[in-house]
């Protein structure tokens, strides 16, 4: 399968003159299931099953070819957009992008055609806004361009793109496992046996260049990820997650950064993995250790609430050097030890977001008021007290 990276051009540079329907009065959408069809990547769909990030190569050729049969507007076929009030935000343009899956040629290509049909008649929607949903949200024409009101609307101020369609990961992030998936205790885990598991992964799957595109750089990465998971477990997947903003961003681990920096060699990069999958495990077996000191803890003994939180904090900004998005992963030191505490899931949730949320800043160690603040707030919700 080709994997050479195409160049297209970005739906948010295209202006209205470039997608206009009115210039090109004679399309024909009848037309395009033949088009396509007849593209010379149409040849090569992928197999059924290929990774998301391999046929995302084989639809950009697809869109190449088709911008140099139909014209760049179609390079939008993938999106769609409402206006929606989304998030607190307002009513804004919310524009929802995916590709579709890829299964057999014949269905393939179908969803393809009708995704570039369904795209030219959204264009044309601009132009007339016949249904009435987006005009009355454009901003004032001050420049002069004539854009249709439906247009200014959805590329207005405030939109938001949400990817659609991708595929569940193979993988979790270290964030969304449970203490019991994390937990040294039991845990039958020999780092002697990592150099050569790393160097097998490295082995069977050759990183990519330095130059080569970010999807086979993540594809490589899941690949390394998934080995190291099927040897040790699931809690294996923080071997990454590193300090400041690395690949994960905000972790505790600082062997490894991101491919960039720490792919390199083949020996080199196993080496490099070997130490960050070793430094993860000894940080779990260092909060575990925490952990006992103060388990079991009794919901009244606010001290005891106030004092364990406070260390953990602590412990978790020395650790992430308070760097990029820390507080994440102070977030999931102290879900893990709610969790561990016997609180139930439903509340824990609602314990972090009462007691964190918006408290914590990236590259700032935040000051010791703040965090006494912070135990205190937890405690008392873990004792029932609600302020």
């Amino acid at each position: 399968m080709t994997t050479d990276r195409v160049q297209l051009s970005e739906l948010w540079r295209l202006t209205w003159k470039d997608v206009d329907p009115a210039a090109r009065p004679a399309f024909d959408p009848a037309d395009v299931a033949q088009v396509v069809r007849a593209l010379p990547p149409a040849a090569e769909v992928p197999p059924a099953g290929t990774d998301w990030r391999l046929t995302d190569f084989w639809y950009d050729r697809m869109t190449a070819a088709l911008v140099e049969r139909l014209g760049v507007w179609v390079v939008g076929w993938p999106y769609t957009v409402e206006m929606e009030d989304h998030q607190d935000r307002g009513v804004i343009p919310v524009w929802r992008t995916g590709r579709p899956p890829v299964t057999t040629p014949a269905e393939t290509l179908a969803r393809f055609a009708d995704a570039v049909v369904a795209w030219h008649e959204l264009l044309v929607e601009f132009a007339t806004d016949a249904r009435g949903r987006f005009a009355a949200a454009a901003p004032t024409a001050a420049d002069g361009t004539g854009d249709p009101p439906a247009w200014r609307a959805v590329k207005g101020h405030g939109m938001v793109v949400v990817h659609t369609g991708l595929p569940d990961g193979r993988l979790p992030d270290p964030r969304e496992l449970s203490w019991a998936e994390v937990d040294p205790a039991g845990r039958d885990f020999d780092p002697g046996t990592v150099p050569a598991t790393a160097a097998g992964l490295v082995a069977a799957f050759e990183p990519p260049s330095a130059e080569a595109d970010w999807r086979l750089k993540d594809l490589w990465l899941e690949n390394v990820t998934t080995g190291l998971v099927d040897r040790y477990g699931r809690w294996a997947v923080g071997w990454r997650w590193s300090v400041g903003e690395g690949d994960l961003d905000g972790g505790p681990v600082g062997s490894w950064c991101c491919f960039p920096h720490s792919v390199t060699t083949p020996e080199a990069t196993a080496a490099t993995i070997v130490a960050a999958l070793v430094e993860w495990h000894d940080w779990l077996a260092d909060l575990a250790e925490r952990f006992d000191r103060f388990l079991p803890l009794p919901a009244g003994d606010l001290d005891g609430w106030e004092r364990a939180v406070a260390h953990l904090v602590t412990a978790v900004g020395d650790r992430t050097q308070y760097e990029s998005a820390w507080y994440g992963c102070c977030r999931t030191v102290l879900g893990w030890f709610l969790d561990a505490a016997g609180i139930a899931a439903t509340r824990r949730e609602e314990l972090l977001e009462h007691a964190i949320a918006g408290r914590f800043d990236s590259w700032l160690e935040p000051p010791g008021a703040v965090v006494e603040s912070v135990a205190g707030q937890l405690a008392r919700r873990v004792a029932g007290d609600h302020p």
